[in-house]
């Protein structure tokens, strides 16, 4: 079960993250980059999960944990993919 605090805290680190570099410079994000800004987010916070499920001895948060860190993973993957489809159509 997922802590109220927990909960918050992911919300809070995503929101900066999206929030805050397309709002500094006003630079446009491609979609790409989008799906890397989560991924990386998603992998941050399931390795947070994941040690305090470590430290906790919780096998479920544990577990969750790795789940949203390989979804972070896949996110990546398909930002990279984007930017290259994105790269080829631009040449």
């Amino acid at each position: 079960m997922r802590s109220r605090s927990m909960m918050t805290l992911g919300g809070s680190v995503l929101a900066l993250a999206l929030a805050g570099p397309a709002c500094a410079d006003d630079t446009p994000t491609t979609a790409g980059a989008v799906d890397r800004l989560k991924g990386l987010t998603n992998e941050a916070i399931g390795s947070a999960k994941r040690g305090v499920g470590n430290l906790t001895e919780d096998e479920a948060l544990k577990a969750e944990g790795q789940a949203q860190k390989l979804r972070g993973q896949a996110e990546q993957g398909r930002g990279r993919a984007k930017d290259v489809r994105e790269n080829a159509l631009d040449q």
